[in-house]
């Protein structure tokens, strides 16, 4: 588990692939000196975790670190995905029931 503090940026509408959905968020990092920014994407019943929140505000996010192999037409690769499993804001935590 990760965690990580920052702003939410930008918030993007939810995707469907078959029975799979997907939304994704960018949070700016609070750091004093060069702070980053993640993509993070919510998966499935979580997707609608993010409308509890606005862009500009200040959250926590709890983050896994999800990698693939992939191998496709003589290619292959890895894609590595930050998905959030949970949001708080000023102690308060929202989470799917």
């Amino acid at each position: 588990m990760i965690k990580i503090t920052g702003k939410i940026k930008k918030v993007f509408e939810a995707e469907t692939f078959g029975n799979f959905e997907k939304r994704s968020f960018w949070l700016d990092e609070q750091a004093d000196e060069y702070p980053n920014t993640y993509q993070f994407e919510l998966w499935k019943n979580d997707v609608a975790m993010i409308d509890n929140y606005s862009v500009g505000e200040l959250v926590t996010c709890y983050v896994d670190l999800k990698g693939k192999y992939w191998d496709k037409n003589g290619k292959d690769g890895v894609i590595n995905t930050l998905k959030c499993w949970n949001i708080e804001k000023d102690g308060e935590t929202f989470k799917k029931i």
